[in-house]
């Protein structure tokens, strides 16, 4: 048997929603008149009907209105070529063992052009002479499955509630691709055009032959995607003597997703005020003996109780020499007395991250070795902040803030260690950027290039850091194995705010004064 027509015959058998026994699904399920007024009642995720102390009317993410949602997909589709099609592919689950599966995370994409948040489905946006049509493909509802699983979207929710034309079963994305195939339609997809080989490694997610030197370079490809979606395979073929071209999305969505609207702008205040308010929480639990671990379930059940819906990623909590290992995540020590810790930890919140650093003494103190560091990178990271504008004048990137921080911390250490600091030896006391953009991913907009001008409405980090090597002999015993790192997440000013920034993590305390009043009970 043909796999289209394997997947066909499992269609037809594919149970409805309520029904226990095997029948036919419609392929197509259209709106009928009126459709915008009828409620999909439970559909896997947060309404405003179910939850209304998180939505709004008319809102399909906490934030976000279904009329910004719509604007982002007509906003899309007029950058393609005429009768083009986009297709983008959602998530599915990853387990952690039989039967035991980890949180869901949406792709990042799908999340930003429509809010569905469940595993296996898939956005279609085609192009056409009025605009475009919205296919959601998704997984029919099934009351036996949801008797375990909960409730989905279904047909219903992927019309009513989150606006589609269209809604077809997942099942038949299969045909609906390869009938595509056969097509001269433009298509604009990430999926994979050669993806390699199989490999018995697939199902594992060990990357072999890897060249890239640290975990944040990894690609974001997430290999449990629906088998589904994972199976069909893009090629560039030849039909009456022209070529059909396959064009990648991302950097497409990720040129529109760099810009934040005020309604994306606020729900980041928002995450950013959480987790502000986690780095509170957290110095006040810091003394002598408590461990890392400790740290970090402080963070996640502070973030949480504020409404986040998790952390943004899994946080750094290093203490002492532990710091000097940037991506440092094992979080198992204990604290020891007279050393600091290092926190990197973000809320997510709306689907929206916030990436925020602090470092702060364990005892409560900063020694005279530490405040000097920590002053050297807080007057540095407060200068970069300061030039976080979009005013036209100021034609500012990040790569242009890098080479500034890069300067100001080896004039700054040059002058504490009373010697000249070359630039090769800087490279070790401070060897990463000093910004991202950020997002609805930590390391949002990837593909856009950090020599952007810095524009009003985009979001970024700024995270200059000093990492003092243990046992060199070339720095006084009191700075030796101490690591700083102070980072802010800022949106870039506009003419709304006089081209001023402005600090979304503005409160999670970096002054050394406000740091150790916090420490001490004071505030």
């Amino acid at each position: 048997m043909t796999r289209l027509r394997l997947l066909s015959t499992l269609a037809r058998r594919l149970p409805l929603a309520g029904q226990c026994q095997w029948h036919a699904i419609p392929t197509t399920f259209r709106p009928s008149r009126g459709y915008a007024s009828v409620s999909p009642g439970r559909i896997g995720q947060p309404t405003p009907e179910t939850h209304p102390h998180l939505l709004k009317h008319g809102e399909i993410t906490p934030g976000i209105a279904r009329d910004e949602f719509k604007a982002r997909r007509a906003r899309l589709v007029s950058r393609i070529e005429e009768n083009g099609v986009v297709i983008v592919p959602g998530y599915g689950l990853r387990y952690a063992t039989n039967g035991i599966f980890h949180q869901f995370h949406q792709s990042t994409d799908l999340l930003y052009l429509c809010g569905i948040d469940e595993p296996d489905c898939a956005l279609v946006l085609e192009k056409t002479t009025a605009g475009h049509k919205m296919i959601l493909f998704v997984r029919p509802r099934d009351k036996s499955r949801e008797m375990w699983d909960g409730p989905r979207a279904g047909f219903d929710g992927a019309v009513h509630f989150f606006g589609a034309d269209e809604a077809k079963p997942i099942d038949t994305l299969p045909a609906y691709i390869d009938a595509l195939a056969s097509s001269s339609r433009p298509i604009y997809t990430d999926l994979a055009v050669n993806p390699p080989g199989p490999s018995v490694l697939d199902s594992t997610h060990i990357h072999v032959n890897d060249t890239k030197t640290h975990a944040s370079s990894a690609p974001p490809i997430d290999r449990s995607i629906t088998n589904v979606i994972q199976r069909n395979v893009f090629g560039t073929t030849t039909r009456n003597n022209s070529t059909r071209r396959v064009n990648p999305l991302g950097s497409l969505l990720a040129e529109q997703r760099l810009n934040k609207s005020p309604a994306e702008v606020a729900i980041m205040r928002q995450a950013g005020r959480i987790t502000g308010r986690a780095f509170v929480q957290m110095m006040r639990e810091t003394k002598p003996g408590v461990g890392e671990h400790d740290l970090w379930a402080v963070a996640e059940h502070s973030v949480k109780r504020q409404g986040a819906s998790r952390l943004a990623y899994v946080p750094v909590v290093a203490g002492g020499e532990n710091a000097l290992t940037i991506h440092y995540v094992l979080n198992d020590q204990l604290l020891t007395d007279g050393a600091v810790v290092l926190v990197d930890a973000g809320g997510e919140y709306g689907g929206y991250a916030s990436d925020v650093t602090r470092t702060w003494p364990v005892n409560g103190k900063f020694t005279k070795e530490q405040r000097e560091l920590y002053e050297i990178v807080l007057r540095t990271q407060r200068a970069c902040i300061a030039k976080c504008t979009g005013d036209e004048g100021a034609n500012i990137s990040l790569d242009d803030l890098q080479r500034e921080a890069f300067d100001m911390l080896r004039a700054e250490c040059s002058t504490l260690f009373g010697r000249a600091v070359t630039n090769k030896e800087m490279n070790t006391l401070y060897p990463h950027h000093v910004g991202h953009w950020l997002g609805l991913d930590v390391h949002d907009t990837s593909s856009i290039r950090r020599t952007t001008t810095l524009k009003s409405g985009m979001v970024v980090t700024i995270e200059p850091a000093l990492y003092i090597p243990h046992g060199d002999t070339r720095y006084p015993p009191g700075y030796r194995g101490t690591a700083i790192r102070i980072e802010d997440d800022v949106v870039v000013g506009g003419k709304e705010t006089g081209y001023a920034p402005i600090v979304l993590s503005v409160e999670a305390p970096k002054e050394v004064d406000d740091v150790e009043a916090v420490m001490a009970g004071l505030v």
